[in-house]
């Protein structure tokens, strides 16, 4: 199998999911652009009460190819960012939705991976920005905190 984007896209994906774990609960939900969540939606205790949960959308910004060489060696640079958007419950204060972003931030924070595949081919994160939160959704019941993460995939092909 060969390295590619699509790969490290799944790569960065798995690497947040086998490492998110946080506070009392052992997980908070993670949910996927364009995947339908897990029931129940949106997330509840046993009480009936809305629960935190965190959604993460890598994105592509550009490619270039920045080194020439003979077919199959030449280096690729795909900048990008990783984007954890986390939804507290409005009404519960902002103390959690910073604390889970400054997690999930931290899981990225300078780490290469993705380079098993292909040694060529990497995927390196570097340091995380929170930014100072905002509405989550139009009918006022989510206050989201987002996480962002720059990120570079070096592909060599």
């Amino acid at each position: 199998m060969a390295a590619d984007w699509a790969g490290a896209i799944v790569a960065i994906k798995a690497l947040f999911a086998s490492t998110w774990v946080i506070g009392p609960d052992p997980r908070t939900r993670i949910v996927e652009v364009n995947k339908n969540p897990e029931d129940p939606w949106p997330p509840k205790d046993a009480q009936g009460n809305l629960q935190a949960y965190v959604l993460i959308a890598p994105e592509g910004a550009s490619a270039d190819r920045i080194a020439f060489g003979t077919p199959g060696n030449q280096t690729y640079l795909y900048p990008g960012l990783i984007h954890v958007h986390v939804f507290v419950p409005v009404g519960q204060g902002t103390d959690q939705a910073f604390a889970l972003a400054v997690a999930a931030g931290e899981i990225f924070r300078n780490q290469k991976f993705y380079d098993d595949v292909t040694p060529a081919c990497y995927v390196r994160s570097w340091t995380p920005r929170v930014d100072g939160g905002g509405p989550g959704d139009d009918d006022g019941v989510w206050f989201r905190v987002t996480a962002t993460i720059p990120f570079e995939y070096w592909h060599r092909g």
